[in-house]
């Protein structure tokens, strides 16, 4: 039952982290220049695609071992969703621009939350 709560969270996790900075809670308006955080929410479309993946296939998964190995790639998905707008491609550099207001504490959050359901799975005591 654990396991289920844990995947179904990840797909959720996943599938906000991939549609939330497109449709939800989006970024600073694009011009005829993009700024650094439209290609950070690219990235995190794919990021959040393959958590949603992983959520899946932990979902349908009968072996505990291969949820575990699961759970570590996804813990590093969901570092990754954290370090992308903030380390490795970044964002505005003005504080008060929307993507720094809005979006990116909003899907630091969610990674936190997937870094939390990928932890809990790999601690698991399922067998």
């Amino acid at each position: 039952m654990k396991n289920k709560i844990t995947s179904i969270g990840s797909i959720l996790v996943g599938l906000l982290l991939s549609a939330g900075p497109q449709f939800l809670f989006l970024p600073c308006p694009t011009t005829e220049k993009f700024m650094k955080c439209f290609w950070s929410c690219k990235a995190l479309i794919v990021v959040g695609a393959v958590i949603a993946l992983i959520g899946l296939l932990q979902l349908i998964s009968k072996e505990a071992k291969s949820r575990k190995v699961l759970s570590v790639v996804g813990l590093a998905l969901c570092i990754s969703a954290i370090l992308i707008p903030t380390v490795i491609i970044g964002g505005c550099v003005k504080p008060d621009m929307a993507c720094k207001m809005l979006t990116f504490p909003v899907t630091h959050t969610l990674s936190a939350i997937g870094i939390v359901f990928q932890g809990l799975t790999l601690i698991s005591k399922e067998k």
